[in-house]
């Protein structure tokens, strides 16, 4: 006669179907963390103006943006010649030095105008017309190209302009600096071939590889019958484990990007804080899969045979079996407090948010028909009274055993009893020796 194991062991073709199955899901989810943030940060233009205004609300980033503001106007306007022209002729010998003063203090100036909400939108308007003309050329559009041929250029002009109007430049001044000022290259056009091909891989498997993760994973799940249960865990196992490896290379791969772009200690601080804002969205989406992973793993250790699993569903059968209503209820209350509480961007979209519910449906029914299956005559409360019942006797036994100790003390405090005969009756109340002799 076969044993359980072997009876719910699966052949050794479909075994090795349903492990390369989870294999083959993993690295599909792996692949689309990175395609899902490749769409969003690239190929997203209120995102990526959305992440800019995060980097500039950085402070080592704004200072670094204000000391290239204030370098483009010093390198545009003579200043030295406008403080000349403002100082009577006696002090104009001064100019250079206070030229070189004001230098410092239009910095610190910047530094604080950036914090204000109309530069910030003049901020957040370069690096989103900047970020449409980098998908424009992206997906080909030839009405992209501009003077500067197809690169893309974050134009900061109207930044620069906003400081020296600030600085108390004339107007006329103001005016002559050249149109190209300030004008960031962000990607030759020798880069946008390459870009191109690799936007017209990307654009479709944001949604395609998520999508193909699930069918996979769903289908070894599906394939493994009465181990259903382990292939489910193993899912669960594998969506953390590849959150947590994506998290990891994100952190590793920092550190290495920092030291490449961060040549100066002085530039350190405002790289790595680009680096960190730059790939929030990456950490997001693995956090994401990370905090999937752990309720597949809940319900796959809930359904198991250890004994805490098994008397959560003796306790949950009563209800489960007699009160359907209050059960679905409660599942009701317990997704919609999720979905309120919204602990990652996915409980926000209405496409998860429909598979979240789904997938709380199915499960909890799978959940139900269990219990019942396994507890389908036990009587509500049945379970209960029984613990009660345990409990009480344990108390009145325990009460009854420490009125004699309390009878025994009084005998030996009065003389009755010697130390030795108290220790000896004590130890056979307390059932290490013989009756005690009342």
């Amino acid at each position: 006669m076969a044993t359980t194991a072997e009876a719910t062991r699966l052949p050794r073709g479909r075994r090795y179907l349903v492990r390369g199955l989870v294999a083959l899901g993993a690295v599909l989810a792996f692949l689309s963390i990175f395609a899902v943030w490749a769409n969003r940060q690239m190929l997203d233009a209120n995102h990526w103006a959305d992440t800019s205004s995060r980097l500039l609300r950085d402070d080592d980033i704004r200072q670094q943006v204000s000391q290239i503001v204030v370098d483009q106007v010093y390198a545009n306007v003579d200043v030295t010649s406008e403080v000349a022209d403002a100082l009577p002729p006696r002090l104009k010998s001064l100019a250079g030095p206070a030229a070189n003063g004001l230098r410092e203090l239009a910095q610190q100036r910047m530094n604080k105008v950036l914090q204000r909400p109309k530069v910030e939108q003049l901020w957040e308007a370069a690096n989103r017309a900047t970020a449409q003309q980098f998908i424009n050329i992206a997906k080909g559009d030839s009405k992209a190209i501009t003077q500067n041929g197809n690169a893309v250029v974050l134009d900061l002009r109207p930044i620069v302009l906003d400081l020296a109007t600030r600085l108390g430049l004339p107007a006329s001044t103001v005016g002559k600096i050249p149109p190209d000022v300030a004008k960031v290259k962000i990607m030759d056009g020798n880069q946008v071939g390459f870009l191109q091909d690799a936007v017209a891989a990307l654009q479709g498997l944001g949604w395609v590889l998520p999508a193909l993760a699930l069918i996979v994973l769903a289908l070894a799940v599906y394939l493994s019958g009465p181990r259903r249960r382990e292939t489910l865990l193993a899912v669960g196992l594998s969506l953390i484990g590849v959150g947590l490896l994506v998290l990891i290379i994100r952190r590793v791969g920092g550190g290495a990007v920092v030291n490449s772009l961060a040549k100066e200690d002085s530039v350190r601080p405002a790289v790595e804080s680009t680096w960190s804002i730059g790939t929030r969205i990456l950490q997001e989406i693995a956090w994401a899969q990370i905090v999937i992973g752990i309720p597949v793993v809940f319900a796959a250790w809930l359904a198991g045979p250890r004994r805490p699993a098994v008397e959560s569903r003796r306790w949950m059968a009563p209800a489960m079996r007699d009160r359907p209503g209050v059960a679905w209820s409660a599942l009701g209350v317990i997704v919609l407090l999720i979905l309120a509480w919204g602990p990652i961007p996915a409980t926000r979209m209405p496409v998860t948010i429909l598979l979240i519910i789904g997938l709380s449906i199915w499960g909890f029914e799978v959940l139900r028909r269990q219990c019942i299956r396994e507890f389908p005559d036990e009587p509500p409360g049945e379970r209960t009274a029984q613990m009660r019942a345990r409990v009480s006797g344990a108390m009145r036994r325990t009460g009854g055993r420490t009125g004699e100790l309390e009878r025994l003390g009084r005998l030996r405090d009065s003389g009755v009893l010697t130390e030795e005969e108290f220790a000896a009756q004590k130890a056979a109340l307390m059932g290490d020796g013989p009756t005690p002799v009342t």
